[in-house]
């Protein structure tokens, strides 16, 4: 999905609303997170920063094959890792025996492993939401990569979702206590293009819980052969994409 050339010129500070409406009504298939970007990974060349996880939960996620960075591994051509916890790469490196995982902060950290070869994409997921300037930290990557990478994608929470309405509805906020930011589409769109970012695409993955209703109708359509889609307000996930240059 991309933005029409229209909202792009909001995007580029070349007009300005104080209450654009944007419409999201294309139906979507219903697809996780984790699908999604081994779909947009397979067979290419990926760096995968902030790879390592919750360290206690890598051994159940393993076990239950939904461990990201060993699916990378096993989906892509080639597929390296950074994360700058040291006791969790510590355990990939000696527990799970997976080697080409390294302790950085790519912000100040020396990226000649990275630097002395060509990639395709770098996956930042769900980090955006974390740092404490989202810009600053995405043109300093771009800024460090731009040469070496091609592509960079993006997960981050959608607050365009029809929970997060129910619980503003019901007067209550619901929030990972160590996110600095909710992003919608657009907002997540203007602060990649703000830092550099070019030719950008989304889409929503991760379908929320269903109301009652909709959840029969959803297994009906499902029992008839009919492959369900949604409007993006059913999902709790933005998965972003652009072009370093």
């Amino acid at each position: 999905m991309r933005y029409n050339q229209i909202i792009n010129e909001y995007l580029n500070d070349k007009k300005f609303s104080n209450g654009l409406d944007i419409s999201y009504q294309e139906n979507i298939k219903e697809q996780n997170r984790i699908e999604k970007i081994l779909e947009l990974c397979r067979g290419k060349r990926v760096v995968h920063l902030g790879c390592a996880d919750h360290l206690p939960l890598i051994e159940q996620k393993i076990a239950t094959n939904k461990w990201l960075h060993k699916l990378l591994i096993e989906n892509a051509v080639s597929c390296v890792g950074i994360d700058n916890n040291s006791e969790a790469i510590s355990f990939i490196k000696n527990k799970i025996l997976i080697d080409n995982v390294y302790c950085a902060d790519v912000e100040k950290d020396e990226m000649n492993f990275i630097l002395k070869d060509q990639w395709d994409i770098l996956i930042l997921g769900e980090i955006i939401e974390h740092v404490d300037n989202p810009v600053q930290f995405l043109s300093n990557i771009r800024n460090i990569f731009k040469d070496n990478i091609e592509q960079i994608l993006i997960s981050a929470p959608n607050v365009f979702n029809i929970l997060t309405i129910k619980d503003i509805k019901n007067n209550i906020e619901n929030i990972n206590t160590n996110h600095n930011y909710w992003f919608s589409p657009y907002t997540l769109s203007r602060v990649v293009h703000k830092s550099g970012f070019k030719n950008i695409e989304f889409t929503f993955t991760d379908r929320v819980a269903l109301p009652f209703h909709e959840k029969i109708i959803n297994r009906l359509k499902k029992f008839i052969g009919i492959v369900p889609s949604f409007n993006s307000n059913h999902f709790a996930t933005i998965i972003m994409t652009a072009k370093f240059i």
